[in-house]
């Protein structure tokens, strides 16, 4: 089974998702661990003039205790500074008490009193600054880029506002906007590496993907054990159809010991669709042994992945560690899947009896299993016990889902038999459920040696 760069793509995007979201989501976080930051951000209250609201030679006296205070307990100084605020008071008390509910995590209140800064005067533009960063930390990036966009037109411009308005952009998927943003953003603060893994996320979300892995090759100078930065380059290299240097990478953090379940499975998937499904095996496995209860689905989809294509070497093994590594968390509907591959293998190899004897098994615990019961169908048909197979294709023939696929099958046992007059109905039938070419072509040879 090969698949396509595309659906490698998609997935490759999933095995990231929750990297990238930790990677790029939220730089405000990052900001508090910043000394420079948060000295700019609470300032020494000094407010300029035109741009920022006048203090009175009173509220000047009264702001020189309150800083003190706000040294000291903070929470202390929310509970004294609160109450003193009116409309008639100045914007910049407003502007400090929002200051003070922002550094405490209460962003509503931050939020409030920002805002009814702005209002007092028009042009704050550090509290419309403020206010944007207040927005993109609780995910309100819709109100937060036209704000960070007004901080910005009061001459609020430096390389932390346009990373912030390219964050915003980008998680409202206005990707020309965000890159241009964070394009500035680097030029202004080189050192910061959110501007450029968002810049990179542009280009991987536009599939400007030679550019992408031109830039993590510029990262991956600076920061070579850094997973995330292998990891999206990988993606990129998906996207750029080199689905073998993906998987250069993802060995990379295999062999740093960072590679989860997600990625390993990734990795095997590239394996598989370039036919070396031994190397798919060992990335397979090690997914296995890191699988918890909730992961059964991903490798099992691995295993079925090698039993389909017939590369049964391979799937017994996996099969078995599954069973090891998951005993005792498999829902019946998992251990059911997995001894239809088993029972699938075995049939395969010419055990037909064991074959049998494990899908019957199957079917007393699951009389709906269509899978099951069409795959007991075609091992009757091989040991002839041809009335036992036609019974067992119309019984699943019957069951939602599985109509079209146990037709056809009954209909390829009827052709292998000679019987070419009554398969003809059944891949008319098959046809009309869902049209496919091969199939068409398949009907117009077996009407042909019916007419014969």
């Amino acid at each position: 089974m090969r698949t396509s760069l595309k659906t490698l793509l998609v997935g490759a995007g999933l095995a990231i998702s929750s990297l990238t979201a930790q990677t790029v989501s939220n730089p405000a976080n990052s900001m508090w661990d910043d000394p420079t930051f948060i000295k700019e951000f609470l300032g020494d209250f000094g407010f300029l003039a035109g741009y920022e609201p006048k203090i009175s030679e009173e509220e000047k006296e009264a702001l020189r205790g309150l800083i003190d205070l706000i040294k000291v307990s903070p929470a202390v100084a929310i509970q004294q500074l609160e109450p003193q605020i009116k409309s008639s008071t100045s914007a910049a008390f407003d502007f400090i008490l929002a200051n003070l509910y922002f550094q405490e995590g209460n962003l509503a209140k931050a939020e409030q009193y920002y805002r009814s800064a702005i209002a007092k005067h028009p042009d704050f533009r550090r509290a419309y600054k403020n206010l944007g960063l207040v927005l993109v930390q609780d995910g309100n990036f819709e109100d937060a880029i036209p704000v960070i966009s007004k901080a910005m037109d009061l001459g609020e411009v430096d390389g932390r506002s346009y990373g912030l308005l390219g964050y915003a952009y980008l998680t409202k998927e206005r990707y020309y906007a965000s890159d241009a943003a964070y394009r500035q953003a680097i030029l202004m603060q080189p050192e910061v590496k959110d501007w450029k893994i968002g810049l990179a996320r542009c280009l991987l979300e536009t599939e400007r993907f030679e550019i992408a892995i031109a830039l993590f090759d510029t990262l991956l100078k600076d920061e070579p054990d850094n997973t995330d930065y292998w990891l999206l380059q990988s993606n990129a290299y998906i996207g750029d159809e080199q689905p073998l240097k993906a998987a250069k990478n993802l060995e990379i953090v295999r062999r740093m010991g960072n590679a989860d379940l997600s990625t390993l499975t990734l990795l095997g998937d590239i394996y598989m669709n370039n036919d070396t499904p031994e190397l798919a095996l060992s990335a397979y496995m090690q997914a296995a042994e890191a699988a918890g209860a909730d992961d059964a689905q991903a490798v099992i989809r691995a295993a079925d992945i090698l039993t389909r294509t017939a590369n049964y070497d391979q799937a017994k093994p996996l099969i078995a560690k599954i069973n090891t590594q998951l005993t005792g968390s498999l829902n019946e509907d998992d251990e059911l899947k997995l001894l239809t591959m088993s029972a699938k293998i075995a049939r395969a190899e010419g055990d037909t009896e064991t074959a049998i004897e494990t899908l019957t098994k199957i079917v007393e615990r699951d009389a709906l299993n269509g899978e099951a019961i069409i795959e007991l169908a075609n091992n009757f048909a091989d040991t002839d016990k041809l009335p036992e197979a036609y019974n067992r294709f119309e019984q699943a023939a019957k069951i939602e889902g599985y109509e079209r696929q146990a037709i056809v099958a009954h209909a390829q046992t009827l052709v292998r038999n000679g019987s070419y007059d009554k398969a003809v109905p059944l891949l008319r039938r098959a046809l009309k459920i869902e049209f496919d070419g091969n199939l068409q072509d398949y009907l117009a040879r077996v009407e042909r040696a019916a007419r014969n």
